[in-house]
């Protein structure tokens, strides 16, 4: 029997095999490259938080500084606080998701440009009010609405895909609780809660936009595109 037609057979079997397994991803070989590339715009966000401080401890502000300029201040320096946290929060979150999906992101020149816009507003809803011994607790929730925009622009500009979200309609609510003694705030959790609530928000976000972003529906977008 001649073995030499076999073993040549065998040979070119095995590397007809390997060669169709390594060009369908196994061995963590081509999938990567086949993803296009994004780049990650920071995210377009205007914020509106409540008034830092209110009921007694506004009138005590006003009555020390005499006029609203103090309390403009506080809240515009709120609002950069937390725009600062959901810019963070959010761009965290889509580096996660892209690495999960295996999609490289890049500083500049990628195949696809994300570009997000949030327009936020921030409301405390009061549930519940209570006195006793000289001691006030304030319940009530911290609730969240506006828009969010997603858009998918190609390497010129021109938007290939966009989203839109109603705020509203992902029904984040958080808890919160001020505690004041003697028209002192003792205990206040309203910042917590709007962190917590803000949290919830992002990957409310990343939930609604999971089937525009996954990385089958990024490598359709450029082929269409």
């Amino acid at each position: 029997m001649n073995e030499r037609p076999l073993r040549s057979g065998l040979a070119a079997g095995l590397l007809f095999l390997f060669a169709q397994t390594a060009s369908a991803g196994m061995f963590g070989l081509g999938g990567d490259e086949k993803n296009p590339s994004i780049t990650l715009t920071p995210a377009e966000i205007a914020l509106d938080v409540p008034m830092p401080v209110q009921g007694e401890d506004l009138s005590k502000l006003l009555a020390q500084t005499g006029s609203g300029n103090g309390l403009s201040a506080l809240k515009e320096k709120a609002a950069r606080k937390f725009t600062a946290e959901l810019q963070r929060r959010l761009h965290t979150q889509l580096q996660a998701r892209f690495t999960d999906e295996h999609v490289p992101l890049v500083q500049q020149g990628g195949n696809l440009m994300l570009r997000n816009f949030l327009d936020i507003n921030v409301s405390k809803q009061l549930n519940n009010m209570q006195n006793s011994g000289g001691k006030q607790v304030e319940k009530g929730y911290v609730t969240l609405s506006g828009s969010f925009h997603l858009r998918l622009d190609n390497p010129t500009g021109t938007p290939l895909r966009e989203q839109s979200v109603d705020i509203a309609d992902l029904h984040v609510r958080e808890k919160y609780q001020i505690e004041r003694i003697a028209g002192s705030v003792g205990k206040d959790t309203t910042d917590d809660a709007i962190s917590r609530a803000l949290q919830e928000m992002v990957e409310e976000l990343l939930d609604r936009t999971e089937d525009q972003l996954d990385a089958d529906a990024l490598r359709d977008l450029v082929s269409a595109g």
